[in-house]
């Protein structure tokens, strides 16, 4: 049976953190993803890497979830939703959501951190699909002519992405070498 999963604001969750509490917080998305902006204290562990083991891990007291809350964020909150499934599924029961996720909490005007030098998983998507549409453009004019087609297969997976929400290309870019770290020299800003 599915319990309800309760949600705080980014305003209380701030709260809790400037009273000098720590509150077990968990980052779903990927690590290039949480290195562009995080709320300050969240533990990375991307939905697909999620599991009861992983979570003890990340956190030094009990593992929370059980009597102590664990709150999850992502950027909007549609992966922190998923997370919630998966880990009812493994027996958490306290869990809430921040309202808005990472998005809300920028929108709200709080402190964010970030790595310096990150680039967007989106921004990266952006430049590899338009660095593909020129080579094919190049090579369909210098080449063959059977190249311009080709550029109907990423009309077509942007097409796709656009309807699922599933991206082969940001799957494919997240699982590379330097979007896979999630500890990198941080800076706050506002």
């Amino acid at each position: 049976m599915e319990t309800q999963i309760s949600t705080i604001t980014p305003g209380q969750l701030h709260a809790l953190q400037l009273r000098g509490e720590r509150p077990a917080l968990l980052d779903v998305r990927t690590a290039a993803e949480y290195r562009t902006g995080h709320i300050p204290g969240a533990q990375l562990l991307p939905v697909d890497e999620l599991g009861p083991e992983a979570v003890a891990r990340r956190f030094d007291q009990a593992a929370p979830g059980h009597q102590e809350p664990l709150y999850l964020t992502c950027w909007s909150g549609i992966r922190a939703r998923q997370a919630a499934e998966r880990l009812q599924l493994a027996g958490f029961h306290n869990l809430a959501f921040v309202e808005g996720g990472t998005q809300g909490w920028q929108q709200a005007g709080l402190p964010v951190r970030r790595c310096s030098g990150a680039i967007s998983l989106e921004r990266q998507v952006q430049i590899a699909i338009g660095s593909l549409l020129i080579v094919k453009v190049v090579l369909g004019f210098s080449v063959h002519a059977l190249f311009f087609a080709l550029a109907a297969v990423i009309g077509t997976g942007l097409i796709v992405a656009g309807v699922t929400r599933w991206c082969g290309m940001a799957r494919l870019i997240a699982r590379m070498p330097w979007n896979r770290g999630e500890h990198c020299p941080e800076q706050m800003n506002a």
